[in-house]
């Protein structure tokens, strides 16, 4: 379970998506799911299918291919995209300084060498370069990222087991950033170096007592992540280690099983146990920075974790974890709705950042990781309904009936204990320090959303989807709100599809999507986190139209325009990682979007 905002990495993309997903622009609500369906629809289980795309505002440009062969019961699939965004206007008329290039090519493939048994493997190499990010303090110049795996499946006879599968995944992302390549340099140079290496293996297996479907799964990994920052002006040299050469190492027991409790109900539990350790490989290493201002990095990480938590040199934590859950679904009698209860227990260890961060120098830009925190563990109670009228399949299914509609809520309530925050050092209890530095504390909190969604297939060839969803979070040792909760939001969707000509669909939509302000904010230095860096946003609503053309079985073409009132808004959660630097982007103003898509 990650942190409830911000993301370290730019998104990952699926093989089977490579020629189908929009580009990346953090600020902007993603297009709806209607506007890619055609594409979608086209590309299902065809042997090839290359696209291109191209946004007016910022210029922004795709292209991609993937192509699968199959040779009996095996099969190889390829794919490649390269995207490129530029600087692109907000609705306000301001330049905003955001781009990157972007190369991902897949390979992936499985021979089945017996009736039982079939060996995967996998592939991947996302490359960024010139990634400008005008809402972070530094920008990547270059960022790989690499990915292997292989995973092998047997269903044995005469064994216990239905079905065992083995697997190892190896990752690697290796980027170097800074602050000066990409803008206009400041009063103070940095250079970041990144190397994080990952290796997973597990074993599965499944087999059945009684009316009771069973999985037991054992896995272990060992992680690796290294991030030094050299001083470049005025002083020079290694002035930092801000993850300190972390290695951890992590093995996990899971038990999991399923029944059908009656024609209605079914049952689904599971329990799992982790056990991790982690260490600093340059715990006590000196940086070498000399010139100008380098006394103030002139410390070891174990110096700088002392300084702030006096944890007597310790900083290489072991923890034991346990997590559960238990899930419950009711259907209606007559199979249209359902009902689901779902109570977990997640326990999610401090990440290599949390536990471990070594940023020395000005107060202003110190970022000190804590040893000796405690595992975040999520206590979490999930309910929802679904009703469908009128035989309703999904939007345009086959054989869906004028009038038909779905109707979804859900809602949850998650009770955190040792919820792991950033904080500012104000000398709070277990805190040594009160210069205002970048700390990490356990708290407890809350978090509690909910959301409802509707589906109505008006008439033939015309359907409606609204959606509405609520967050709220809640510092309770603090008494004030969590830090990057999403305001209310929402949007409503209207398409019409129609059959143009013998083989050729047309559609035309619109979306208006909102969001509300948020004054819950987490923003002020001096008596919370600061994490809230731009203070509260106002709130903001669109209008996005679209529409396609499917030709035959090869063709579509779909395009929009985003933003058609030239609205100038920001969205309140920020995708990129919180730091003093961070602010949130203005979001594109009107832009024009247009995408090609053949299938072979």
């Amino acid at each position: 379970m990650g942190r409830h905002a911000g993301q370290e990495l730019p998104p990952s993309m699926l093989l089977t998506d490579l020629p189908l997903l929009d580009p990346y622009i953090s600020s902007k609500p993603p297009w709806p799911t209607e506007f890619s369906a055609l594409r979608r629809d086209l590309a299902a289980g065809r042997d090839a299918v290359m696209s291109g795309g191209y946004q007016g505002n910022g210029a922004i440009s795709t292209q991609a291919g993937l192509a699968n062969v199959e040779v009996g019961e095996s099969s190889v699939w390829g794919g490649i995209r390269h995207d490129l965004a530029r600087p692109y206007e907000g609705g306000g008329g301001e330049r905003v300084n955001y781009g990157y290039e972007r190369l991902n090519t897949q390979l992936a493939g499985n021979l089945r060498f017996s009736p039982q048994s079939r060996l995967s493997g996998f592939v991947m190499r996302d490359s960024h370069t010139d990634a400008r990010l005008p809402n972070y303090g530094i920008d990547a110049p270059r960022l790989d990222r690499y990915t292997a795996s292989t995973v092998l499946e047997h269903a044995p006879r005469d064994t216990g087991f239905d079905r065992i599968e083995t697997g190892v995944v190896f990752d690697a992302i290796s980027y170097d950033a800074d602050n000066v390549s990409l803008r206009d340099k400041g009063s103070l140079g940095l250079g970041y170096k990144g190397l994080w290496t990952t290796t997973r293996g597990s074993a599965r297996g499944e087999f059945t007592t009684g009316p009771f479907k069973n999985a037991i799964t054992l896995d272990a990994g060992l992680l690796n992540y290294n991030i030094d920052i050299d001083a470049l002006y005025p002083s020079s040299g290694s002035a930092a280690f801000r993850i300190p050469e972390v290695h951890t190492l992590q093995a996990g027991l899971t038990l999991a099983t399923a029944t059908v409790l009656s024609r209605q109900d079914n049952l689904a539990a599971g329990l799992r146990l982790d056990g991790i350790h982690s260490e600093s490989g340059k715990r006590t290493a000196w940086p070498s920075v000399i010139g100008s201002g380098a006394s103030s990095f002139q410390v070891s990480p174990q110096q700088l974790w002392n300084r702030y938590y006096g944890n007597n040199g310790e900083s290489s934590p072991t923890n034991v974890n346990v997590s559960g859950r238990v899930q419950l679904t009711h259907d209606f009698e007559d199979k249209d709705g359902r009902l689901n209860l779902d109570l977990r227990r997640a326990v999610r260890n401090p990440d290599a950042g949390e536990r471990f961060y070594a940023s020395s120098g000005p107060a202003s830009i110190t970022q000190v990781g804590n040893p000796q925190l405690s595992p975040e563990a999520h206590h979490r109670l999930e309910v929802g309904a679904r009703r469908d009228g009128g035989g309703f399949k999904g939007n345009f299914a086959p054989g869906n009936a004028a009038g038909s509609w779905r109707l979804a809520l859900s809602g949850y309530m998650d009770r955190v204990v040792d919820f792991i925050t950033p904080d500012r050092a104000r000398g709070q209890p277990g805190i040594l320090m009160n210069d205002k530095a970048i700390i990490y504390r356990n708290v407890d909190a809350y978090l509690a959303g909910g959301g409802i969604e509707s589906w109505w297939q008006m008439a033939d060839g015309w359907a409606a989807r609204a959606k509405l969803s609520w967050t709220r979070g809640e510092n309770l040792t603090d008494a004030r709100p969590l830090y990057q909760i999403a305001p209310l939001d929402g949007e409503l969707v209207i398409e019409h599809r129609r059959e143009l000509a013998p083989d050729a669909m047309g559609s035309v939509g619109g979306r208006v999507s909102f969001a509300g302000s948020q004054n819950r904010i987490d923003a002020y230095t001096a008596t919370g986190s600061g994490q809230d860096t731009a203070g509260g946003t106002a709130g903001w609503g669109l209008l996005d139209v679209f529409a396609g053309l499917a030709v035959g079985n090869r063709i579509a073409l779909t395009g929009g325009i985003a933003n058609v009132l030239d609205k100038h808004y920001r969205q309140h959660v920020n995708p990129m990682p919180q730091s003093p630097t961070t602010r949130p982007m203005v979001a594109p103003g009107r832009s024009a979007f247009m995408t090609a898509t053949i299938a072979f």
